[in-house]
């Protein structure tokens, strides 16, 4: 077993082979909205944090570059610590060139390489303030300087302004053009593809980062033959974006400006990527070694219950790993032969991850079972959850967790009650009977009292994490 999740092995020249989450379909799609792109695009892959943006992202620029489209990858988080977006992204071209020339004419790709940092450069010097001038003047004792000398420095300054601007406007229009050409040169003119631009990591940069690298990607590089990719938690680049404007700002109407096209990346269905994890982790492996009795359940106790919370809690995919984690390490602290309790175990895991004050006030007795059980009841999808077999299980190790041996008659109280009453319909009296015999089977097992037992396990599995 591994102790920690790795990244995934993009493999080059089959990149979906280990996609675990199936999008391998959402690449294709997506690479035939870039080729039938006729004018400059910008598409942003929306999709929360932590749900595998970035692997898809890899294996889908190792797809287009399969399929001969240039493409360039940038991880704008990486990046901001730079106090100038347009530096990155030239830098990033420059970077890439001659991964880029493969599919195109290398040596005037080159050229206009040269042609766009040129003139990247003097849009980079102009962009020095001339009010620098103002600067100067304030050291000097103003008592003595004339008002004719003051308009005059105004008039150089307001003049030097107006020809920086006009030169400004120039400058960008030779930088598109020769972007552009730039773009055109990476690929075969007998069979011309764009140039795929994808900007990642955009939603964790600081604010006024983000939205410079929006500002110089639309502005400067909004040109024929390249389509800009932006990778992005649309939500929280949003709040980034609210951060700096304010929280009256339209973000919708903000981001517009800026992007044409959203792809949301569709989750992964129920149980995919853990069934994933579980190969990954070699649990299966595990798990098939454990043939005793009460032990040859556990494996398939373990998955079906993280599947269940896991959707139930809404975990994202770094979420789930971290589960994962804590699941190895927990196996790792415990003797083979010994019970994992994994219906309970993966509940406490995922209460701790997901829900760590409601976990804090169960291991504090702050709450008690009972309260607990209410609790989680109140998370949607948890009442259906414990009306099936693992969910009445899961009940039963839950009001028993911090109990003794000699405190069945007190537990079982409430259910008996549910047997006995004349307003309990039939499937309440019958999963209050199964309830009943699960704990009257921890007695002989050691299931009562079980939570000190597990606590231990996921406390020591977190000091490890840490």
């Amino acid at each position: 077993m591994i102790l920690k999740s790795r990244d995934i092995e993009i493999i080059e020249d089959d990149p979906y082979r280990n996609d675990a989450l199936s999008r391998k379909e959402s690449g294709e799609a997506l690479t035939e909205f870039v080729l039938s792109a006729n004018d400059s695009v910008v598409v942003c892959i929306d999709a929360p944090w932590g749900q595998g943006k970035t692997t898809f992202l890899r294996m889908w620029e190792q797809h287009l570059k399969n399929n001969d489209i240039p493409t360039i990858y940038f991880n704008a988080w990486e990046s901001d610590f730079s106090d100038d977006a347009l530096v990155c992204l030239i830098g990033e071209i420059s970077a890439s060139i001659t991964e880029l020339s493969k599919t195109g004419d290398e040596s005037k790709a080159r050229e206009y390489l040269k042609k766009t940092k040129d003139i990247g450069i003097a849009l980079l010097k102009r962009s020095v303030p001339v009010a620098a001038k103002i600067a100067t003047a304030g050291v000097l004792d103003l008592d003595k300087v004339t008002e004719q000398a003051l308009a005059g420095l105004a008039e150089s300054i307001a003049k030097e302004q107006l020809e920086k601007y006009e030169n400004s406007k120039k400058s960008i229009k030779s930088f598109r053009e020769a972007i552009s050409q730039l773009a055109s040169s990476t690929t075969d003119p007998d069979n011309p593809k764009p140039l795929v631009f994808i900007i990642d990591e955009l939603d964790r940069c600081r604010p006024n980062f983000a939205i410079e690298i929006l500002e110089k990607a639309k502005h400067f590089f909004n040109v024929d033959n390249i389509v800009f990719v932006l990778g992005a938690d649309k939500k929280q680049l949003g709040s980034s974006i609210k951060a700096v404007y304010g929280e009256g700002l339209n973000v919708n109407g903000y981001l517009r400006r800026f992007m044409d096209f959203d792809y949301v990346l569709p989750p992964p269905d129920k149980g995919l990527f853990v069934k994933a994890l579980f190969k990954k982790y070699s649990f299966n492996e595990y798990f098939s070694k454990k043939n005793a009795r009460n032990l040859q359940y556990e494996g398939e106790q373990s998955l079906k219950m993280f599947s269940e919370l896991f959707e139930l809690y809404g975990l994202t995919l770094r979420e789930q790993e971290h589960c994962c984690s804590l699941l190895s390490l927990s196996i790792r602290t415990t003797p083979e032969n010994y019970k994992l309790f994994p219906v309970f175990l993966c509940f406490l895991i995922v209460l701790k991850v997901k829900s760590p004050d409601l976990y804090k006030e169960l291991i504090t007795d702050e709450i008690s079972v009972f309260e607990l059980l209410e609790r989680f009841k109140t998370q949607p999808g948890a009442s259906d959850l414990l009306l099936t077999n693992y969910g009445t299980a899961l009940e039963a190790y839950i009001v028993t967790c911090k109990s003794q041996s000699h405190s069945y008659d007190e537990i079982s109280k409430k259910y008996q009650e549910v047997i006995g009453s004349g307003s309990s319909n039939e499937e309440e009296k019958r999963r209050a009977k199964n309830i009943l015999e699960i704990i009257r089977d921890f007695d002989w097992n050691g299931g009562i009292g079980s939570l000190g037992y597990l606590l231990k396990k996921i406390e020591i599995a977190s000091r490890f994490e840490a």
